[in-house]
């Protein structure tokens, strides 16, 4: 057997601790205590004053109408933070606004979430609240007892619970292009099969017949798949042809593909005009941070006098009801007044009728960003990297091991030096690049069974061996 020092036992020990607890499922819960912790601690101590974290917000308000607001639980009141440092209840804070004849506006961040809605309803009427998020982005929090709406602009989301905040707020910030995406037109000829993936400079439009369009959807993976056609009543609508939505979400979901549906009687009208816009944002490389909410937000209506609503579904992904009312009086307001207008210069949103959007949720898309090969689950790559390190740092006992199972080659068993070289370079790779990431993890067990059983011998078997050679 092989000898280790005290110092180093210790250390296999820790390792194969740190592994055990990393592969067992209070990992979930030991990760979510430290994310506590570390929010605990980024979190602002509302029993200290400390300085403004939104001074650049400042310019856009009068002097003495904006405060940094959080809610303190142990009070159980909402405390507002003002540029000068000073903390006081938020009541206090938007009287003395109302004295100054200014609207109070109370910035709240992400990170300072309460842990209920209700909390929402001990905020004074008549104030505007901007939640900022945590990647900088200003979006508005309507309030009420009835009610609770998220607001991006033309948009809103009506938020039921604390979890689906959090959720409208990540997935308005995910971006909803890939690098890989595909407009997609149905074709008059239905089995009419998808081209090739163009990688130019230029964003096409490309066609696919009704029978084609499940096949071609099987073929990606991780991608952007935006499809323009006549929608009712849950079908996808070419000529005869028909295809459910379900059968698409269902295909997208299973390739995790970020599927857009945009119902319109002019798909290529719309798609155009889509390409076109999304042509402006790559040129100018802002396609990449280009998010769901500016997606809806492209959709929306800009003279209506109510955000127009944006639903999200109870798997969290999210989907949406935006039907336009063609017949509305906002939506005549900008119809064509001139047959030689042309239809591609008109709003998205009088293009479209409705607009779908299936993307993978949160959890899916963080195990999805966790991957190294898309295919494979993100567990099992940790699980072959956290092997071939503690192989690794246990190399010695790693290659006694290796060597049990598979020898050394020598020179003297081999004729000519080519076969002997092959072989020698062979087993040297199969140690590392299948032995450490399959077994290496093996190594620090075998130490601590074998240390354990030289405790055992030493304190039971040798003694039990002396008296029974001293008094048999």
């Amino acid at each position: 057997m092989i000898a280790y020092p005290a110092r180093t036992l210790w250390f296999y020990l820790f390792l194969t601790t740190i592994f055990t607890f990393a592969h067992s499922p209070a990992e979930a819960g030991l990760i979510s205590s430290l994310a506590k912790l570390g929010k605990k601690a980024d979190a602002p101590d509302t029993h200290h004053t400390s300085s403004f974290r939104f001074a650049d917000e400042l310019a856009h308000y009068p002097e003495g109408s904006v405060a940094e607001i959080s809610f303190n639980h142990s009070q159980n009141q909402w405390m507002a933070r003002t540029p000068d440092g000073k903390n006081v209840p938020v009541h206090q804070f938007t009287e003395n606004a109302v004295d100054a004849n200014k609207q109070a506006t109370l910035l709240l961040s992400e990170s300072n979430l309460p842990y209920s809605l209700d909390a929402f309803n001990k905020l004074p009427a008549e104030v505007a609240i901007k939640l900022k998020s945590r990647h900088g982005k200003t979006y508005s929090l309507s309030t009420s007892p009835a009610a609770t709406n998220l607001i991006d602009n033309h948009i809103s989301i009506n938020i039921s619970d604390m979890s689906s905040l959090k959720t409208a707020l990540w997935q308005l910030q995910r971006p909803v292009t890939s690098a890989n995406m595909r407009l997609i037109q149905l074709a008059d000829n239905p089995h009419l099969t998808l081209p090739k993936q163009s990688y130019g400079s230029k964003i096409p439009v490309d066609k696919v017949g009704t029978n084609q369009l499940l096949n071609a959807l099987k073929t990606m993976r991780q991608q952007s798949f935006v499809i323009s056609a006549k929608v009712e009543d849950g079908f996808i609508i070419q000529g005869k042809e028909k295809i459910a939505v379900t059968d698409l979400e269902k295909v997208a979901a299973d390739r995790d593909i970020s599927l857009i549906i945009l119902g319109s009687d002019k798909p290529k009208k719309t798609l155009d005009q889509l390409a076109k816009d999304w042509q402006k944002r790559k040129d100018t490389g802002s396609l990449t941070s280009y998010t769901a909410g500016d997606f809806y937000n492209a959709f929306a209506p800009k003279n209506t006098s109510s955000p127009v609503p944006v639903e999200i579904d109870s798997s969290r992904k999210l989907r949406t009801a935006l039907h336009f009312d063609h017949s509305s009086s906002a939506t005549k307001a900008v119809q064509p007044q001139s047959s030689n207008l042309e239809l591609a210069l008109l709003p998205l949103h009088v293009l479209t009728k409705s607009v779908m959007l299936f993307q993978p949720n949160e959890a899916r898309a963080k195990e999805l960003d966790d991957r190294i090969h898309p295919a494979i689950p993100s567990w099992v790559h940790l699980s072959l990297i956290a092997s071939l390190v503690i192989g690794l740092v246990a190399y010695k006992t790693s290659w006694f091991l290796y060597l049990k199972l598979w020898a050394s080659p020598l020179r003297v068993n081999h004729r000519h030096w080519f076969p002997f070289t092959l072989r020698y370079l062979l087993h040297r790779l199969s140690f590392v690049l299948l032995y450490l990431p399959l077994l290496g993890f093996i190594s620090p067990l075998y130490i601590l069974i074998t240390w354990t059983y030289r405790i055992i011998y030493f304190l039971l078997i040798r003694p039990a061996y002396w008296i029974f050679n001293k008094f048999g």
